[in-house]
């Protein structure tokens, strides 16, 4: 069921996103709302992830500010089959985002998270979330608000 959910969810956002004007950066970018998303396939630590996200036109690491984010990074960005960095990481014992937006949603998979010592990277599988040790090497999705003028640099402040 759950597979089935993500699959739909996955045609309509791409239905979506095809009826639209895309105003995002390059190839396989993810329009969605205010921002845009990429997924990566190549395997990175967290830390990797986010500083090739910041390289890329000022993004970050994925940020899930409310459950429609969630659907749409499952999805359609991720396709519900990867195991993927995104940015939540604990950080002086409670969770924040990498880009500074505020923790109002999360989905923890069941027993997570598991507040493990060495595991205080969040990553994304079949739609839940699980704290992970930050070195281990994993897909990533990356997040950038959008540009008007795609000949304007980005800056994050």
């Amino acid at each position: 069921l759950h597979a089935t959910l993500l699959s739909d969810l996955n045609l309509f956002f791409l239905f979506f996103i095809s009826l639209s004007e895309l105003r995002c950066s390059g190839p396989d970018w993810y329009e969605f709302g205010d921002f845009c998303y990429k997924p990566f396939g190549d395997k990175k630590t967290w830390h990797d992830a986010r500083r090739m996200c910041r390289n890329l036109g000022g993004g970050n690491l994925a940020s899930i500010d409310m459950s429609y984010d969630q659907a749409f990074v499952a999805g359609a960005v991720l396709q519900g089959k990867a195991d993927a960095w995104i940015g939540l990481r604990r950080k002086d014992g409670s969770y924040a985002w990498s880009d500074s937006w505020p923790v109002f949603f999360t989905q923890w998979g069941p027993g997570e998270p598991s507040n493990v010592k060495d595991e205080g990277c969040v990553s994304m599988h079949d739609g839940h979330w699980n704290d992970n040790n930050c070195l281990l090497k994993k897909g990533f999705a990356c997040r950038h608000r959008q540009c008007k003028a795609l000949s304007r640099p980005f800056l994050q402040l």
